[in-house]
């Protein structure tokens, strides 16, 4: 099953939207709750959205880091 790269970019176009959208409602709104709502303890804390970015873009610059690294090894 071959996707064309268009499809993949829609899909990663829209995931991303999606995400980010989710992340800045979530941190935006969560000081408007007031902690005696039965809703409040569902939604977590906002630490954790900014905790999953730093900890994803870590992650990420290592990842791009090693890639770029193993692929420039055989030239230095």
């Amino acid at each position: 099953m071959d996707l064309s790269d268009a499809v993949i970019g829609k899909v990663t176009l829209i995931s991303t939207f999606t995400i980010f959208t989710l992340f800045v409602i979530w941190v935006n709104s969560y000081t408007f709750f007031d902690s005696d709502l039965y809703v409040y303890k569902y939604i977590p804390n906002p630490q954790w959205v900014l905790m999953f970015c730093a900890v994803w873009g870590l992650f990420f610059i290592g990842g791009l880091i090693s890639f770029t690294l193993f692929h420039l090894y055989p030239y230095l």
